[in-house]
């Protein structure tokens, strides 16, 4: 009796070896759920407001998709889908590294538009709601949620630079050529010229290192 009950409770644990990871939300299925209702609820309002825009007429899809909101939108709902999708099947570092992306780009995107942003007035108040507050909070609680399954090192997540320094270079480079800039801190016709240019993009860098630097401790934290 007694050797049979030992050989029972030790093959517990291997019989859960390879059961997909559950988390605090009540599992799998759920995080699934929510991932791919907030990537479908990403697209529907993007494109919602491209086709007012396209019906009142005067509409850029350049200048639409020049705005870091947008892109960082966008690349939010594909990590998204892709989680609902393959749900938690092993996962791999670029993934993860992405998904650890997408957290700084949308946590970026809510930030600059909280500070600098929101005073102004937008066309349509519930896709702004979902562009620039639900989908950065989603975004980030959802590292917390299902954290990445291996840690990452700060050499590589240094990495999410990039995508805001290319940014900066084409939305100064297009601007200079079709007089046009989609945020008002990219802008060098203003007082100040391209030295406040500078001057503002080096601040919102340091922002972004910052996050950077957070976003890989707490992924690096939840993970164990």
């Amino acid at each position: 009796m007694s050797s049979r009950s030992e050989v029972s409770s030790r093959s517990e644990p291997a019989a859960t070896v390879g059961r997909p990871a559950r988390s605090w939300l009540g599992g799998n299925g759920r995080i699934r759920a929510y991932r791919a209702l907030l990537a479908l609820a990403v697209l529907v309002a993007i494109a919602y407001e491209v086709a007012k825009s396209v019906e009142h007429g005067g509409f850029s899809t350049t200048d639409y998709f020049s705005y870091f909101t947008e892109l960082s939108n966008l690349f939010a709902a594909a990590i998204f889908l892709y989680g609902a999708a393959r749900g938690s099947e092993t996962r791999s570092r670029t993934v993860e590294l992405l998904r650890g992306a997408a957290v700084v780009y949308m946590l970026v995107t809510g930030i600059v538009y909280a500070v600098l942003l929101s005073g102004h007035s937008v066309s349509y108040p519930w896709v702004n709601t979902i562009v620039h507050r639900i989908m950065p909070i989603a975004v980030a609680l959802d590292w917390l949620i299902d954290p990445p399954r291996m840690r990452l090192q700060l050499r590589e997540t240094a990495l999410w630079m990039s995508f805001p320094l290319v940014y900066v270079i084409y939305t100064l480079t297009r601007g200079a050529i079709v007089n046009w800039y989609p945020y008002f801190f990219v802008d060098p016709r203003r007082h100040g010229g391209y030295l406040l240019v500078a001057v503002d993009c080096a601040a919102i860098a340091v922002g972004i290192l910052a996050l950077t630097a957070a976003t890989t401790w707490v992924g690096n934290r939840r993970s164990g």
